[in-house]
């Protein structure tokens, strides 16, 4: 007798285990809500670039709670505006993780901000996906909570490196601010003008600045003899170097940047001067050419929605959110431990391209060169991606 009263009491403690679980799954928060969050640069210098992620993000919130939501809980999302500064987005972390009680995060905007937020996310042992950070040393520390989605900053010089040398080019410079995504692309200039055989007569970095003066800079590089500039720029250096290029006369047959060109801004504030000009990018809204299932979906949303058609930066978050829902269904629920897992071994599809990371966490996503043709990006390289051929080199500034 006794023993059949034990029975019972363990079957029912399992089934009351059981039910407990099921009712976490069904109903986590107790509002039948999942919250993710983040911090990500609503003002400050990052502010373009991260709103357009965060454009994209709240696009996915959207799609997904009209698909049932996550694991059957309506997404809700909490984003704090880290003002494009790396202490407070810090800050801010550890608030959504331990007073907000966020039950997903994703991460910042800029390798910078990322590589000091990862820190927090490793202590709590929260996994986060980026899509905004291209530096690959952030996942050469250990870390095995955070993992990438995007090409790294070694790889956004690559095509127009190739492009130089086909050009015939031989001297060329390499600058860039003087923090860890820029210096990072010119580790890259570094490794591909080796390769290629293109000889750096001049490597010079500068201070953070949101609109600074090169002119001395460039008349330096100009005393060399450079043929070509690789500079490792955001919007407001790479729009004042080629303006400052401009108001000098000095004829290159090719200036290369990363980030600055591939905002659309760039083209319509710079006009005339931003043709030709050279530029990185994650993806572009050009489903013939990358096939990406959900792309045209995507692109027709996001346009709809904002009233211009998605860059890279948006589509990255999308794509990244859409990692993001494919590892908590793997999981099967919010676990961090089974969703870092899920991060770590999963192949996904998404519309921005393929999610397989390998073991540092690191994806194996293929960015693209464009160049500014008629105010519109357009792919140049790789050849099989091109939309158009690359018109070099640039016309004089005379002829223009």
């Amino acid at each position: 007798m006794k023993t059949a009263v034990n029975q019972s009491v363990v079957l029912a403690l399992t089934f009351a285990a059981m039910v407990i679980t099921n009712m976490a799954v069904a109903d986590h928060r107790g509002d039948n809500t999942v919250l993710i969050g983040g911090a990500i640069s609503q003002t400050g210098r990052f502010s373009e670039p991260a709103g357009r992620n965060l454009n994209s993000i709240k696009l996915w919130v959207k799609d997904v709670n009209k698909r049932g939501g996550l694991l059957g809980h309506t997404v809700k999302i909490s984003y704090l505006d880290d003002k494009s500064d790396k202490q407070t987005s810090i800050k801010l972390y550890e608030k959504l993780i331990t007073n907000d009680k966020v039950d997903l995060i994703s991460g910042p905007y800029s390798s910078g901000i990322t590589d000091a937020v990862a820190n927090v996310s490793e202590r709590y042992k929260m996994p986060m996906i980026t899509f905004a950070a291209a530096s690959s040393v952030i996942w050469e520390k250990g870390r095995k909570y955070i993992f990438n989605t995007i090409d790294y900053a070694e790889n956004y010089q690559k095509g127009a490196l190739f492009l130089a040398k086909d050009l015939g080019v031989k001297r060329i410079a390499v600058i860039g601010e003087d923090s860890l995504f820029p210096r990072m692309s010119r580790k890259g200039v570094e490794k591909w003008a080796k390769h290629l055989g293109l000889e750096i007569v001049l490597a010079e970095n500068y201070g953070t600045r949101k609109q600074g003066d090169y002119t001395a800079l460039l008349q330096k590089i100009k005393s060399k003899r450079v043929e070509a500039i690789f500079s490792n720029s955001y919007f407001a250096d790479a729009a004042s170097q080629i303006r400052t290029l401009r108001e000098m006369d000095y004829n290159l047959k090719m200036f290369a940047s990363t980030v600055g060109p591939g905002l659309p801004r760039f083209a319509k504030d710079l006009g005339s001067t931003a043709e030709y000009v050279l530029g990185f990018t994650q993806w572009e809204p050009i489903p013939e050419k990358l096939g990406y299932p959900g792309m045209q979906e995507y692109i027709d949303a996001y346009t709809k929605e904002y009233g211009t058609p998605p860059n890279y930066h948006a589509g990255a978050a999308y794509g990244a959110m859409q990692v993001l829902e494919a590892a908590v269904k793997q999981a099967g629920s919010f676990d961090n431990e089974k969703i870092r897992d899920a991060y770590a071994t999963m192949d996904v599809m998404t519309m921005f391209g393929r999610y397989k990371v390998d073991a540092k966490g690191l994806n194996s996503h293929q960015g693209m060169t464009f160049q500014i043709q008629n105010g519109k990006r357009m792919v140049v390289w790789p050849a099989e991606l091109a939309q158009v051929k690359a018109k070099l080199p640039m016309p004089k500034w005379s002829d223009r």
